[in-house]
């Protein structure tokens, strides 16, 4: 099978199905022998025969077998020769069929390579500045002529019909002979003819690649002045032509290069200059030839001529068609004062316009409208090109043109929010979203789509089917969402993506419409977005493949650095137009500030809650993203109690956080040290207390017997079946008991198990607060309905504690938590209430000796001793204090261990009595309470000593004392004793 061939241009065509091959002609059949058996054997019977029988008839028989072989060959002759001549007949007809076939697909092939690849007549013919929206050529037309066809033919040739056959497949006649122009281009031959030959190919790079993305260099002689006109005065690629006939050298010229192409003229070859990779020599007006490299084909084609006369006409009209679009740049402004750029008229209430003025350039003002242009849009620029001050300027215009009501804003900036700073004020902006984390992002998603479904609901209810038909008595603003960083957005947070798109598709009847600007958006936007953004902008770019992928040229890599500000816009089917966009300095901005007026625009995304609330801002905090009804009934709830308020995204509104405690019964608190579980506790005390009055919160706090009161009175009143409403407040929860001793740990927790069962039906509920990770006893955690989740360590511990992952986020400060899967922040309401302190009246213990009631009679002696010495020095200064081991007062006898009954539990006791006898006072505590330093207490008109609550006199004389004082956790000075 022959092997592929490729165009001498190195372009290779599309590829096609390949033809079949007719079979090779089936090779003639042997001619048959002479049958020596078939004659021989008859007579070799008839032999037989005649001997046996002896009559003549049987060698009659011999005769025969001759005659029929004759007859057999004879047959065999002509029955070949007719299949011969059908076999020739059908390969024929294959042969022209196949021949039909390849002449069909070569057409097709020619016309496909003619639409490609255009050509100078064609040039001609055209429309000046039809073709700048393209990418540009690098393979200009020379002629037309034999090249290599695409074509390919299966089989193997047989003969010398299949090798023609195939040599017809594999040259495509009367073709565009095309060249690379990168390696560099020569002609040679008489000066007319290969300057002709040279202005086709200039006019042709030129018709292909818009003025701004090539510079044509052309030599100063007579002959080349009718490239003056050219438009194509600078660009990011140059294309020099030198032409030896005239005089001109070629010394000094730019080297060859990826973005600098050269193309040659010379009467001979000599003359051109080194390194050109292709040269044509001219020799007819219908004749020419490559000289290097050698066509594969040794074929001549006919050369494309064009005159100097038309190929001046073409410069002029191409330099006309240049200033009309803007692409002149001699006829675009410096600087264009925002404040002296006329806008166009608006019509009120006309929803079907977004047309406003945004530059200049060579035929005036430049209007961009989001409506009529392509519904989204999108901006290249690199840094310092005035991509944002372009921003600035478009959004100012609009906002000085639309009132509120028919044009509103959301501006997201992933540089911090500096760009678009200067139109916070404005009426017309819904909000300004600055550098987004996980969180943030996560509510952006959540009030985009929320958006979407609002719009949706109020075109349904107005029965129309595009924001523009809306009647006038709706306001519904067309939404402008700009977002400058785009690619950093994206990359950082790819979930954006889908909402992206998503809005790009059905922004043009809900309204919505996108303006994503990027240093390089190529390869960022999706397709999707892309297909749908028809109007382009592109400012300075540093890539040419950027500014292709946004404008279709790369005439933007080729904007004048020193010039921030100049850009070119491509509009859905129209040409790229060249200007200087509007400069609105800080000054016209906050004068646009203080003279617009309006309504507020109505706000799709709220700003993230603050950090702190206040009890009196909860209803104003609520309100935002609703009406002012929904914030007065926020501001009234009556049935449940208000600590925080609820960011509700994917409503856009904000809520109020409700602990209702007859629905919710008791409610939890977790979170981290510093994440403001007390807040949380504190604000729902005051929001109960508020509720129900002074007196109705209890907090479990103080000395270890405050705190046991505390419980065993509400269990006493729950076993009592009084109902009324009362919070009892239990912070750290999970680690409050942990110092105390096991047995009175759990008596403890089950007191807390007995009111979180037991209460919630007479009114008792409980507010308790554990750290991040905590846990409770088997049964209390189920006992809480209401959960609470603060900041924790991680997600993963969030999400282990019950709390959303999604919503967890490292930098959240005191305060913010989740309320029913939703963000919240609580309500700074203050400090907790102190734990109640009931006062009980003194002791002054009078008698001695007294008893001290210990569990640890051994240590409690020397201790008992050496206070009752201080005592004595501190009474008497004359007192001299016994130093020593066994300093003690003489009165001070042995103390021995009994028992005595104390609210069911059997407690250690020590006793000491005085020799003579007399009345004693006993002190029983809890185990580490402080019993054991009573004894110095106990003297006339000393540290009041409290009177043990709850013990009766019948104990007081079980334990065979006089007054009797339980101690605990006492103080240097003073212990608080019940």
């Amino acid at each position: 099978m022959p092997r592929a061939v490729e165009y001498p241009n190195g372009h290779r065509p599309v590829r096609r199905r390949p033809a079949a091959l007719v079979a090779a002609r089936a090779p003639d059949e042997a001619k048959p022998g002479f049958p020596v058996i078939a004659v021989l054997a008859p007579v070799i019977a008839a032999g037989v025969l005649w001997a046996v029988t002896g009559s003549m008839l049987s060698l009659v028989f011999a005769a025969l077998g001759p005659v029929v072989a004759i007859a057999s060959m004879a047959d065999a002759a002509r029955q070949q020769k007719r299949r011969a001549k059908r076999a020739t007949a059908t390969r024929a007809a294959a042969l022209d069929e196949l021949r039909a076939d390849i002449a069909r697909r070569h057409d097709g092939e020619r016309r496909l390579a003619w639409h490609r690849s255009g050509s100078a007549a064609e040039v001609l013919a055209s429309t000046p500045g039809s073709g700048w929206h393209g990418a540009g050529a690098r393979a200009p037309v020379l002629g037309r002529g034999a090249v290599a066809s695409a074509l390919r033919v299966g089989g193997s040739p047989a003969d010398d019909d299949d090798r023609t056959v195939l040599a017809a497949a594999a040259l495509l006649e009367d073709a565009p002979v095309t060249v690379a122009i990168d390696g560099g281009l020569g002609f040679v031959g008489t000066p007319d003819l290969a300057r002709g030959a040279a202005r086709a190919a200039v006019l042709q790079l030129a018709h292909a690649s818009a003025p701004g993305s090539l510079e044509i260099v052309v030599p100063g002689a007579r002959e080349w002045t009718w490239a003056a006109a050219l438009p194509h005065t600078r660009g990011s690629a140059r294309l020099v032509v030198t032409d030896a006939s005239c005089g001109t050298s070629w010394a000094g010229a730019p080297a060859l290069g990826e973005s600098c192409a050269r193309i040659a003229v010379a009467p001979d070859a000599g003359s051109l200059p080194p390194g050109l990779r292709t040269v044509v020599r001219i020799e007819t007006p219908g004749r020419a030839v490559f000289d290097r490299p050698a066509s594969p084909f040794d074929r001549a084609f006919a050369p494309a001529l064009v005159s100097a006369r038309e190929a001046g006409e073409w410069a002029v009209a191409a330099a006309a068609a240049a200033a009309r679009g803007g692409l002149s740049a001699d006829s675009i402004p410096g600087v264009v004062p925002f404040e002296e750029l006329a806008q166009p008229d608006v019509r009120p209430f006309d929803r079907t316009s977004l047309a406003v003025s945004v530059g200049s350039g060579a035929a005036g003002a430049v209007e961009l409208d989001l409506v009529a242009d392509g519904i989204h849009a999108l901006v290249a620029g690199t840094t310092g090109s005035g991509k944002s001050e372009f921003l600035l300027g478009w959004l100012a215009a609009l906002a000085r043109s639309r009132p509120p009501e028919l044009v509103s804003f959301l501006l997201v900036d992933f540089k911090g929010g500096a760009a678009f700073e200067p139109l916070r004020g404005l009426p017309h902006v819904a909000g300004i979203v600055t550098d987004l984390d996980d969180v943030e992002a996560r509510r952006a998603v959540e009030s985009l789509r929320a958006e979407l479904r609002h719009r949706e609901h109020v075109l349904r209810d107005a029965g129309a089917r595009e924001i523009s038909a809306l009647p006038a008595s709706v306001v519904l603003p067309r939404l402008v969402i700009v977002v400058d960083e785009f690619q950093a957005m994206v990359e950082r947070f790819s979930e954006l993506a889908p909402v992206i798109a998503d809005l790009a598709a059905r922004g043009r009847s809900l309204g919505v419409h996108l303006v994503l600007a990027a240093q390089r958006p190529n390869g960022v936007v999706r397709e999707q977005v892309t297909a749908n953004c028809g109007l382009r902008v592109s400012l300075r770019v540093l890539d040419r493949g950027d500014s292709t992928a946004v404008l279709g040229t790369d005439a933007a890599a080729a904007l004048d650095p020193e010039r921030p500000g100049r850009a070119i816009v491509v509009k859905s089917g129209s040409a790229p137009v060249e200007f200087q966009a509007a400069y609105a300095p800080t000054a016209v901005l906050e004068r646009l500030r203080a003279t617009v007026r309006g309504v507020p625009a109505r706000r799709p995304w709220l700003d993230p809650l603050p950090t702190r609330i206040a009890p009196h801002e909860c209803a104003a905090l609520a309100g935002e993203g609703g009406s002012a009804a929904r914030a007065h009934e926020a501001s009234g709830i009556t049935d449940g109690v208000v600590f925080g308020v609820v960011d509700e995204p994917d409503r856009q509104r904000r809520s109020l956080a409700v602990w209702r405690p007859e629905a919710d019964g008791h409610v939890l608190v977790a979170g981290v040290p510093g994440s403001g579980r007390t807040t949380t506790l504190a604000a729902v005390a005051a929001g109960f207390e508020q509720r129900h009055g002074a007196g109705t919160v209890v907090v479990a706090g103080g000395p270890r017997s405050t705190e046991s009161d505390i419980l065993h009175a509400l269990v006493v009143s729950i076993d009592a079946g009084v109902s009324a409403p009362r919070l009892l407040v239990l912070d750290d929860l999970d680690s409050r008991y942990r110092a105390w001793d096991d047995e009175q740990r759990q008596a403890m927790l089950e007191l807390v198990g007995r009111i979180l069962r037991d209460g919630r039906a007479l009114g008792v509920r409980v507010a308790a607060a554990i750290s991040a990770g905590g846990s409770l006893p088997y049964g209390l955690r189920e006992e809480f309905g209401a959960f609470v989740p603060l900041r924790h360590a991680s997600r993963g511990d969030l999400a282990h504690a019950g709390g959303a992952g999604e919503l967890w986020s490292a930098d959240d400060g005191p305060g913010a938590g989740q309320w029913r899967g939703r963000r919240m922040q609580v309500v700074d309401a203050g400090a907790l209430p102190p734990a109640p302190v009931r006062a009980v009246p003194p002791l002054e213990v009078d008698e001695r000796p007294c008893a001290v009631v210990s569990a640890t009679p051994a240590p409690t002696r020397p201790r008992s001793a050496a206070r009752r010495d201080a005592t004595r020095s501190s009474s008497s200064p004359a007192a001299t204090p016994r130093t020593g081991p066994r300093s003690r007062s003489p009165r001070a006898t042995r103390l021995s261990s009994w028992a005595m009954p104390t609210r069911g539990r059997r407690t250690g006791c020590s006793r000491r009595s005085s020799a003579t006898g007399g009345a004693s006072s006993c002190t029983a505590g809890a185990p580490s309470s402080g019993r054991s330093c009573a004894s110095g207490a106990f003297r006339p008109c000393s540290i009041p000593v409290r009177t043990s609550a709850g013990r009766s006199r019948r104990e007081r004389s079980a334990a065979g004392c006089g007054p009797v004082a339980a101690m605990d956790d006492p103080a240097p000075t003073k212990w608080p004793v019940q």
